[in-house]
């Protein structure tokens, strides 16, 4: 068991997007995040690794967890996903840009096709969701943070 110097109430009131959240980093930080209180949203693209990523992140912890199927390529989902947010919870205090696309190849093996998939994914869906975020705490004169990967 991992002893923590925070109290589980630290993150209490704290709304915090990850993108890229049903694996790996993403889930790790949803988790942690949870255990001290966080309202915590899940973006990904996969709903069953969602609920899964949700189930365990949210088991006998003090925050909360929810789920949505997001493309953050989509710059249309990711405006309208955001406006659900907002208007169901309210504003985010903060986005963790984790969302990925990778090949395990030496770089000169990738294709265009490839690199273009993984900056549309890094690149792109970072500005798309930052974009979104920040557009409506400008909007509302709220504050807020990001967190690149």
């Amino acid at each position: 068991m991992t002893v923590s110097p925070f109290t589980s109430r630290a993150l209490a009131g704290k709304r915090v997007l990850i993108t890229g959240g049903g694996t790996g980093l993403g889930r790790g930080v949803a988790r942690h995040l949870v255990d001290h209180g966080a309202e915590v949203h899940l973006w990904g693209r996969r709903p069953a690794v969602l609920e899964e990523a949700a189930a365990h992140a949210s088991a006998s912890r003090p925050g909360s967890v929810h789920r949505h199927t997001v493309d953050v390529r989509d710059p249309d989902l990711v405006s309208a996903t955001m406006d659900h947010i907002w208007s169901e919870h309210g504003p985010l205090t903060s986005v963790v840009n984790n969302a990925a696309a990778n090949f395990i190849a030496p770089t000169e093996s990738l294709s265009p096709r490839a690199y273009a998939a993984v900056t549309s994914t890094v690149m792109n869906g970072s500005f798309h969701t930052t974009h979104a975020a920040g557009s409506r705490w400008i909007r509302d004169g709220t504050p807020g943070s990001c967190c690149p990967r």
